[in-house]
């Protein structure tokens, strides 16, 4: 060990002791919890109902928030010297951790794990179970999203194919395999506007919704065989069954109604292949709106579609299921959560959803990409109101803003930050890191970006993001929580809640700017700091059941 790093370990050592001696410790007949260990051995699920929320397999409430990480994507690349992604190791999550986030959202890419139709990739396979394993050695959870942008790397334009008036020859993007693209090739891959604006992209979507040629139910197989890889480990939070799904060529019908089939049976693949699986467990779904709805109060899909036993899919992992499903979209839900109300989450058992491991899980893009107007706080509101027609709680699975000026970032990322704790929820900043040659960096083809190999943008380029993300936080605690309030300048916290199990301890992440963390509150006890890497894990004993108040304060 060099003389530096001894200093290092001998200064923090010095503050855990400073800190701990701090730290009030209430009622001495109560025992002091024990430093937290490792959060991801509990397995999460999703509690529907009028106190929807996210909690572990001790009942605790917990809150998710952290990044997404592309470095498993297979991004369409349009120059040999610019990667189009900046790989994954497991520093990557060391630094994640580093930040407070206790979930990465990692993008998985169906076009590796069935580069050929009905052969599943194992060693793709092998490479996301690397990935678990270093997110899981950090105390990370891991959303395996399928993710997609519009819809795969095979919509790029040839060169010498010839592009209509006012079509630009486009470049590929992520997600599904070339053999399930449709007019690979041709002009009709040109684009028009957005990305999405070629007919080879939203025919392939239309082909997909409705099944043509078996394309759905393939990759409904792969969410069987990806849950039966997974089935026993708590440190998968979940899945999201598919990024940013397109409407297609029948707006109102493939995004309010085929889309909820699609989610259907890849639920009902899912709870198949966890069932067979040996200590097999359930796992969370994550399902999106469609692009062009997310922002509405009554988006896409309609209430009604989760769960095996609704309809009749028939998906599993070792099925065919080429015969679709019969989603009803015939429930509203009745939830009353709200961000005032003294309960954690959004929604009620109304009927929104017949599989309660369900989580709304949108994009938050007001203010910033979204394709409508409408600001952060109405973003939220209506968020929040489609989540109670489901009857669940929402996490926003993206979520970012690039403005040019970096004072408009953060006052636009400040009040982000307010409206995730009022609301009491979490989510995944886009993104971790972002390499030159991303396709998004591009658009059109023969455009060259305006950066060079080895240059990336992400979340420690920008301190603006960076603080708002490493904000305190509570990553779990007893019951529901009905209130927070951080400062993400400081790394002050105040945590409200009811505990409905005596003795359980909240455990609440500090960042490091918030030098020697000092506990108060009401019916908590045996409060202590465990010095990590960025910051502060945070222990505190809630004795009785009821209210409770914990508090951090920064010296």
């Amino acid at each position: 060990m060099n003389h530096t790093k001894l200093r290092q370990r001998l200064a923090l050592l010095t503050a855990a002791v400073s800190t701990l001696a701090a730290l009030p410790l209430a009622g001495a007949a109560h025992a002091a919890p024990a430093l937290p260990g490792h959060q991801v051995d509990h397995l999460l699920h999703a509690v529907t109902g009028p106190d929807a929320r996210i909690a572990d397999d001790t009942g605790r409430a917990v809150l998710l928030r952290g990044v997404n990480v592309n470095g498993l994507g297979q991004y369409y690349q349009e120059w040999p010297d610019l990667p189009a992604t900046a790989g994954l190791a497991e520093d990557d999550f060391a630094r994640i951790a580093a930040t407070g986030a206790n979930v990465v959202r990692l993008i998985i890419t169906w076009s590796l794990l069935e580069p050929t139709r009905g052969v599943i990739d194992q060693g793709y396979l092998d490479r996301i179970a690397q990935a678990v394993e270093w997110a899981r050695a950090h105390d990370i959870y891991v959303i395996l999203d399928m993710h997609q942008d519009a819809w795969g790397p095979a919509v790029d334009t040839p060169d010498g194919v010839w592009c209509p008036p006012f079509g630009n020859p486009a470049v590929g993007f992520d997600g599904a395999p070339a053999w399930a693209t449709a007019l690979v090739g041709t002009s009709a891959t040109c684009r028009f506007g957005e990305r999405e604006l070629s007919v080879a992209v939203q025919t392939s979507f239309q082909n997909f919704y409705l099944d043509a040629g078996g394309v759905q139910s393939e990759l409904v197989k792969v969410w069987g065989a990806v849950a039966a890889r997974f089935a026993a480990d708590p440190a998968v939070a979940g899945y999201d069954l598919l990024n940013e799904p397109n409407p297609g060529l029948a707006i109102g019908y493939d995004d309010y109604v085929l889309l909820g089939n699609y989610y259907q049976r890849a639920i009902s693949a899912i709870r198949s292949a966890e069932g067979k699986a040996p200590h097999g467990t359930g796992h969370i779904v994550f399902f999106e709106p469609s692009v062009i709805t997310g922002p509405l109060p009554v988006p896409g899909p309609q209430a009604g579609f989760t769960g095996s036993g609704a309809g009749s899919a028939t998906g599993s992992a070792g099925s065919s299921d080429s015969a679709g499903s019969s989603g009803s979209a015939g429930s509203s839900g009745s939830g009353t959560g709200s961000a005032g109300s003294s309960v954690s989450g959004i929604g009620s058992a109304g009927g929104g959803v017949h599989d309660p491991n369900s989580v709304y899980a949108p994009h938050q893009y007001n203010e910033s990409i979204s394709p409508l107007g409408g600001t952060l706080a109405q973003g939220f509101a209506d968020t929040a109101t489609a989540a109670k027609g489901y009857g669940t709680t929402f996490f926003n699975g993206e979520w970012g803003f690039w403005d040019h000026d970096q004072a408009v970032i953060a006052d636009k990322v400040t009040r982000y930050a307010a409206l995730e704790d009022r609301y009491r929820v979490g989510g995944t900043f886009w993104d971790w890191r972002q390499a030159c040659g991303d396709p998004h960096n591009i658009q059109i083809r023969g455009t060259r970006p305006n950066c060079t190999a080895g240059e990336e943008t992400g979340l420690e380029q920008d301190p603006a993001i960076l603080t708002a993300v490493s904000r305190a936080y509570p990553r779990s605690a007893p019951g529901l929580l009905t209130g927070i309030t951080a400062d993400p300048a400081t790394g002050t916290l105040t945590v409200t809640g009811t505990a409905d199990h005596a003795g359980q301890a909240a455990d609440l992440w500090a960042p490091a700017r918030c030098a020697h963390p000092a506990v108060t509150g009401t019916n908590v006890t045996g409060a202590q700091a465990q010095p990590v890497s960025g910051g502060w894990r945070v222990t505190a004993v809630v004795p009785g059941t009821g209210a409770y108040t914990v508090s951090i304060g920064c010296a």
